[in-house]
């Protein structure tokens, strides 16, 4: 086949694809938009600064009165969780837990 023949548009459907072996160093096709995944806690991962994954056990039916109040005021349950203990630690003075050596 002859080098300088010219191909139609689009009849190299793979034409997109580039060596890899090309690349300089460092250089990625895009950039991450968060943290390495193993710089992170598992407990963490995809949370805004500031929040943590946890797990409680509750009683079925606070839990069932979250989720109502939740379905009512368009809310998810966490922000309905973090406004119910906003306001029961509102008041408290917690002292901090001692570190033992």
């Amino acid at each position: 086949m002859d080098a300088k023949k010219q191909t139609r548009l689009g009849s190299d459907p793979l034409s997109w694809i580039k060596d890899s072996r090309k690349q300089v160093k460092g250089e990625t096709a895009r950039t991450p938009l968060v943290q390495k995944r193993y710089d992170i806690p598992k407990t963490k991962l995809g949370l805004k600064e500031g929040w943590i994954r946890a797990t409680f056990i509750v009683r079925e039916e606070y839990l069932e009165k979250v989720k109502a109040i939740s379905y009512w005021d368009r809310k998810d349950i966490k922000q309905v969780i973090d406004e119910a203990l906003t306001a029961y630690l509102k008041e408290k003075k917690v002292r901090p837990i001692p570190q033992e050596n």
